[in-house]
């Protein structure tokens, strides 16, 4: 056997073009499939130790104030463990900074860990602790006296420490925002004179709870009547919900990629392994005729699967690490974890061993039906040219096509498995390419379409709770701007279904400029929903929906009159006219309008949010996942050179004795180039019209791994960036037949003489 194997060493060398696709193909399954998996299998292990180390609460409930009755109340109901009271504001640091402060008087429930300075202590001399983004991006150290604003009460207590909550592990202050605006937006824990500065009543705002299947999302509008703001539990939670999410996102992505590049790989063994039998059926026959069995030669042939594909796998698990390296870097900009580990499942494992055995068994099925029969059976010529092709009994079509695409479709249909592969890969490259160019097309058209299109406000303006009705029709007058409510409601769409989901409330104005999937604009006939929402809670237009909204302690029923294709906010839209005349009451919580105002002064507003700030904080969002992006077209553009090459080589050798036999006939060099052209041509052609509706219909997939509860991304790929699709996958087949046409001119005329 020790022969055999420094013959498979030398027939590698012989064939090195072909075996090294397929270890490459092998590599980019393992590097992508482990690699992800890293990422998001360590992201998952540390966020639950995280949460099990700090006792993440379960559900959060807030409310305008709790009473000890709604406490015991909430108590009683099933499932509820323990409660914990906290007063929770937020307070200006400066006109665009704010810190979102929390007390804590119970740390047995969303405890936090501390990274610098002292630990927390609610008893602590006029202290505030920060999470450590936050202080970086404003240059705030531990020590450092800041001063902050709540209800035009300011304070300057001292950073004690930077602490990080699991609670807040996506943190983006605002419900305005996607990605995590550190240099606007931090949130904290202060200390009870701190509280007590701020809050003199001691009036507690919020709880945090520990539960398990509990039914309080059913009673908590019940419970808390026109008190009630707004409940989440850790599945609705953003803070908390979107790491999970982005575990399954990059495990789908991982599972999706893999299984490409596994079928890929296996189909190029196949080629290569029935290729490299049909090129040594001489040494065959020796092997045979010198005692050889076709067990021996089967498992001989076996060992190029197993060799090679073992050199993928090792190589691609390897160069996996710098790959989950470079995918974390990009997560950290949107989750924060204490650490980022770097770890793997059985699955890993399991995915290697599949890939190595499925190799082998690939190589034996090549190998084994022509190693049957006599050495000198083999010498004869196995195959088959005899049979006739679909098109050749349809003579009126058939006979208008020339030689070279008579003879090319003759070929193709001898050897589909290469005509397959070659198909296939060129479909896989669109469809990473269209992924590549395509999910940051559509994340900019998001932009436009939401920030140009939807609403073309260019400020918003948060409401103070305290103001007067009187002061904010003032104030709306005086920016000539257009009137929201943005609120929490329980909302059944069906019986016992019950959300809670957001509801925007708005009056007549300019700014928001909503239309259906009908193209019909907002109206006051009924309340409207989102498509992502409505696809998540099975809601379809004509349907009635009650809603129990915060502050109230009512149920208003409403029909929906239609679906919303937006991408964000995920929300119901009721018009302020069909909201009141329900008998709800409408009370403002923002001002949409073109115009700006310095509200430093101005009692009325507590903040501003600007368009041009939205607008980059979801493109800082896009440039945060871009490595994944370019990742796709890098591996892409290896995948059509590394396919079709092979598959040009492997072509190209199948039909040597042809090209000699072509020359031996008078054909020239250049006609010679155009039948060896061809068969690349309509593998071109064939990728290309399978890969564009199916690179699309994977774009649509991908973006939807990117969407959740508050943000929906609609597929869209500009023209210019699928002209470049096309292209670039053209001239890496152009070229690729530029190469192997120039091996036409190695012709042996004497060869073909001879057969």
């Amino acid at each position: 056997m020790f022969f055999l194997f420094k013959k498979m060493i030398r027939s590698i060398k012989q064939f090195k073009f072909q075996f090294l696709s397929v270890v490459l193909l092998a590599m980019l399954s393992v590097i992508i499939f482990s690699g992800l998996e890293g990422v998001y299998y360590g992201m998952k292990h540390e966020f639950d130790t995280f949460n099990k180390d700090t006792n993440l609460a379960d559900e959060w409930v807030q409310a305008t104030y709790f009473t000890d009755e709604d406490i015991a109340k909430i108590k009683q109901t099933k499932g509820i463990e323990d409660i914990t009271k906290r007063i929770r504001i937020t307070a200006s640091v400066s006109d665009d900074s704010y810190l979102i402060l929390d007390s804590n008087d119970n740390t047995n429930i969303s405890s936090v860990k501390v990274l610098e300075g002292k630990n927390y202590d609610s008893n602590s001399n006029n202290s505030i602790w920060i999470d450590p983004e936050y202080a970086k991006a404003n240059k705030i150290s531990v020590g450092d006296s800041i001063s902050i604003n709540y209800n035009n009460i300011s304070v300057n207590p001292v950073v004690a420490g930077l602490i990080m909550s699991s609670e807040r592990a996506h943190f983006v202050g605002s419900s305005d925002y996607y990605m995590p605006a550190h240099e606007n937006y931090g949130y904290g824990y202060m200390s009870n004179d701190v509280v007590n500065a701020f809050n003199p009543q001691g009036i507690f705002n919020l709880l945090e709870i520990k539960s398990k299947n509990s039914n309080l999302k059913e009673n908590i509008n019940e419970i808390l009547g026109e008190r009630f703001i707004a409940y989440f539990n850790r599945d609705t939670l953003m803070d908390v919900s979107f790491v999970s999410n982005q575990v399954d996102n990059l495990k789908r992505v991982s599972l999706l990629f893999s299984v490409l590049f596994i079928l890929l790989s296996l189909l190029s063994m196949r080629t290569t392994i029935k290729r490299l039998i049909d090129a040594q059926g001489a040494d065959i026959n020796t092997l045979k005729s010198l005692g050889f069995s076709n067990i021996s030669l089967l498992i001989y042939y076996s060992m190029y699967g197993l060799f090679l594909s073992v050199i993928g796998t090792v190589l691609g698990f390897i160069l996996s690490f710098p790959f989950t390296k470079a995918i974390q870097q990009s997560q950290k900009k949107i989750i924060a974890l204490p650490e980022w580990p770097i770890m793997h499942t059985v699955n890993t494992l399991i995915v290697i061993m599949l890939i190595i055995i499925l190799s082998v068994l690939t190589s034996m099925s090549a190998a084994r039906k022509t190693l049957t029969g006599l050495p000198a059976e083999d010498k004869k010529d196995k195959r088959k040219h005899n049979k006739t092709s679909i098109l050749e009994k349809i003579p009126h079509i058939w006979n208008k096509f020339g030689f070279g695409m008579k003879w090319t479709i003759r070929d193709a249909s001898y050897h589909k498995t290469r005509i397959i592969l070659g198909i296939i890969s060129v479909c896989g490259s669109f469809m990473l390419l269209m992924i590549g160019f395509g999910t940051p097309d559509s994340i900019n058209s998001l932009t436009k379409k939401s920030y140009s299109d939807e609403f073309t406000y260019s400020y918003k303006y948060t409401l103070n709770p305290a103001v007067d009705q009187r002061s904010v029709n003032e104030l709306n007058k005086e920016l000539d701007g257009q009137l929201i409510e943005t609120l929490q409601a329980r909302v059944a769409f069906a019986e016992n279904d019950v959300y809670h989901k957001p509801i925007t409330i708005f009056s007549d104005g300019d700014f928001i400029n909503l239309k259906t999937v009908d193209g019909e604009p907002l109206s006051d006939g009924g309340i409207y929903i989102t498509e992502g929402m409505a696809n998540s809670v099975d809601a379809k237009k004509g349907d009635y929906i009650e809603v129990f909204p915060s502050f109230s302690n009512q149920t208003y029923t409403f029909k929906i009159a239609g679906i919303i294709p937006s991408s964000m906010p995920q929300s119901l839209y009721i018009k302020d006219k069909c909201f009141m005349s329900s008998g709800a009451t409408f009370k403002p919580t923002s001002i949409l309008s073109k115009k700006y105002i310095d509200f430093k002064d101005d009692g009325r507003i507590s903040q501003t949010i600007s368009v041009k700030h939205q607008e980059d904080n979801l493109i800082d969002f896009s440039h945060a996942i871009s490595g994944v992006f370019t990742l796709m077209k890098v591996i892409a553009f290896i995948l059509v050179i590394i396919v079709l090459y092979n598959l040009g080589v492997l072509s190209f050798l199948e039909r040597t004795n042809e090209y000699n036999t072509f020359r031996v006939l008078g054909f020239h060099y250049d006609e010679i180039r155009k039948l060896a052209s061809f068969e690349s041509i309509l593998i071109l052609v064939f990728g290309a019209i399978l890969g564009l509706p199916f690179g699309f219909k994977f774009l649509e997939v991908y973006c939807d791994t990117f969407s959740n509860d508050t943000i929906k991304i609609y597929p869209n790929i500009l023209g210019v960036n699928l002209l470049i699709v096309c292209t670039t996958i053209t001239i890496c087949s152009l070229i690729i037949i530029l190469l192997l046409s120039m091996r036409i001119r190695k012709i042996d005329m004497i060869k073909a003489l001879k057969e």
